[in-house]
């Protein structure tokens, strides 16, 4: 290990180049980094002496000579200060071109470019591989609107916007200026420079360095554990045509980055949906120990071999994730779409390992004990069903976690229905008597609307109205939602009204859905009748017939319509009895 100093001269010289290895995370420095470094740099150029220089961190590298080739440097840690720079340096070359001083801009090129013996032009950093597109349209000055949402475009965008307005406060000087801007950049700005030997391990330095600075991401950790079990060399070509197009099926519409909130929730999701259970936090160490127990071999065809079967699988299993997450966008059966359009609104996401277990069930050809997909259907209206009837029976919710993880052990649909009953599904007795008084509104207003949704959908009328369409159709208070009623309707409720408003109003008896909530509010109930009977409310929508066949809108009227209502529910949510259930 080779120790020093360096100036970003005598780092981007001759024929080197950088590359930053695939177990790296991506560009992650924002506006407070990039403020800082300029902040810095101004104060350099400002500096009356001019030799003194300015320290910015560390940079390892880890060099691997090639014949015939540039000498390489994998960047085990300062990649993004010199990323950052290498942007700094194009925002710098651009301006120059715009004021037309060609020698400059040429002398800051060469900065960032060089030829080979065989005139190829080579990058002389080249990060990985989704911020390698970004990255080179600023090298080649080739950004457009459409590339804005990517940090090394943002951070370029920054810097020009800096230089421009610094330089215009040095009017009929603006050369001089920038080539001291651009001097301060190549000679006063300092890394410390750390260059590995063959005895020393890059990967556990670039773990050991992390685990002391920024904490990494469990994706980043699990993308570096992958890589690390490969040859350095080997590394790009894997991370390029295996590990890119998993990560990319996590892909933003506006970017190739992946979003790293889902792909998080993901790999905690799929661990559990092939091991068992365990808690958030640990989804590292679990990771390590699920890849370590699927390598195969020593030997470096064999260890590729087993890599290929891990991607694989993270692959399919994202797919089903991507599936249920996004119904619209990414299932295309119809049939699987609408349930898993009901499982997102039912938001209990602690059952997706259960779900996307049983969809590898569903679609692995070479998964033993596969089902159909009527049964794959039923599995998911029993997940349905349990949640519901325990909802509204106020069960406890904790342990969820654990429960649906445990669930996977089921081997059909039967030792499934056994399950859910040892964990107690509630009867149809105990719901429709719970129902009654249960405050379903109060209690979770996106539960409530698909119990709605459902239950129009249940009457199947010829001209159905897509009551999914929220910014149309919305939940409707027959009785007034608020506490300030009208006399109207104090007096139709009698002396106890405000009692009765109070038990009653978010009962299931008493909402329906509507496309004219807010015509409705606290108009009086022949008024919102009139409402209800409209085209496209009242004699579309099936929730509202009995309601229009009503006189009064009273404690009666409401609590029958909720037995009426409750008979629905478990027709749609329905608890399949077993032989040994009570």
């Amino acid at each position: 290990m080779d120790a020093g100093s360096a100036t970003l001269s005598d780092i981007l010289v001759s024929d080197k180049q950088y590359i930053v290895p695939v177990f790296q995370r991506f560009y992650s420095w924002n506006k407070d980094n990039w403020v800082t470094l300029w902040a810095d740099i101004e104060s350099l150029v400002n500096e009356a002496d001019k030799s003194f220089v300015h320290f910015i961190g560390p940079m390892i590298v880890n060099p691997r000579a090639m014949p015939q080739e540039p000498t390489r440097f994998f960047v085990i840690d300062g990649q993004q200060r010199l990323i950052t720079l290498s942007i700094l340096l194009c925002a710098l070359r651009d301006i120059a071109r715009e004021f037309e001083f060609a020698t400059l801009a040429n002398l800051v090129e060469d900065l960032l470019l060089f030829k080979t013996a065989h005139d190829e032009v080579i990058l002389r950093l080249e990060p990985r591989f989704a911020d390698r597109e970004p990255f080179r349209k600023v090298i080649k000055a080739e950004v457009s609107h459409q590339d804005s949402e990517e940090p090394i475009v943002q951070a370029y965008l920054y810097f020009k916007g800096e230089i421009k307005s610094d330089v215009g406060q040095y009017k009929g000087d603006e050369f001089t200026h920038l080539n001291e801007l651009y001097g301060a950049i190549r000679k006063r700005l300092k890394l410390v420079t750390i260059t590995l030997e063959d005895k020393d391990d890059p990967t556990k330095i670039f773990e050991s360095m992390n685990f002391k600075q920024e904490k990494l991401l469990n994706a980043d950790l699990i993308r570096n554990y992958v890589m690390m079990m490969l040859p350095i060399e080997r590394q790009d070509e894997f991370g390029n045509t295996l590990w890119e197009g998993f990560e990319k099926l996590f892909a933003t519409e506006n970017s190739n980055r992946p979003d790293s909130d889902e792909l998080e929730d993901f790999y905690y999701r799929y661990l559990i949906a092939r091991t068992d259970y365990f808690a958030r936090g640990k989804v590292y160490p679990t990771f390590t120990h699920f890849a370590s127990e699927a390598i195969v071999g020593q030997s470096y065809p064999e260890i590729r071999d087993s890599l290929e079967r891990l991607v694989a699988s993270l692959k399919r299993y994202a797919r089903y994730y991507r599936s249920i997450m996004h119904p619209e966008k990414f299932e295309a059966d119809n049939d699987l779409k609408d349930a898993f359009v009901r499982f997102r609104k039912l938001g209990v996401q602690t059952a997706l390992p259960l779900l996307m277990d049983w969809y590898d069930r569903l679609d692995n050809e070479s998964r033993p004990g596969r089902t159909s997909k009527e049964a794959f259907l039923r599995m998911v209206n029993a997940v349905e069903s349990f949640v519901i009837r325990r909802f509204i029976l106020g069960e406890r919710t904790r342990g969820y976690g654990s429960d649906f993880a445990n669930a996977k052990k089921a081997a059909n649909l039967y030792d499934l229905f056994k399950y859910f009953h040892q964990r107690t599904w509630p009867n149809d007795n105990a719901v429709v008597g719970a129902l009654v008084n249960f405050p379903l509104y109060s209690s979770d207003s996106k539960r409530t609307r698909l119990i709605l949704e459902e239950l129009e959908n249940s009457f199947g009328h010829k001209e159905r109205v897509d009551v999914r369409n929220t910014s149309k159709i919305t939940i409707e208070h027959i009785l007034p939602q608020s506490k300030n009623l009208s006399t109207e309707w104090k007096e139709m409720l009698g002396d106890n009204a405000n009692e009765i408003h109070e038990q009653y109003h978010d009962t299931l008896g008493n909402l329906t859905l509507s496309g004219y909530n807010r015509e409705l509010g606290k108009k009086p109930f022949e008024e919102k009748k009139q409402e209800y009977d409209k085209l496209g409310s009242g004699s579309h929508l099936e929730l509202n017939t009995y309601v229009l066949k009503q006189a009064k809108w009273t404690e009666h009227e409401i609590t029958n319509r909720t037995t009426l209502l409750s008979q629905r529910v478990i027709e749609i949510w329905p608890r399949v009895e077993t032989s040994d259930s009570s």
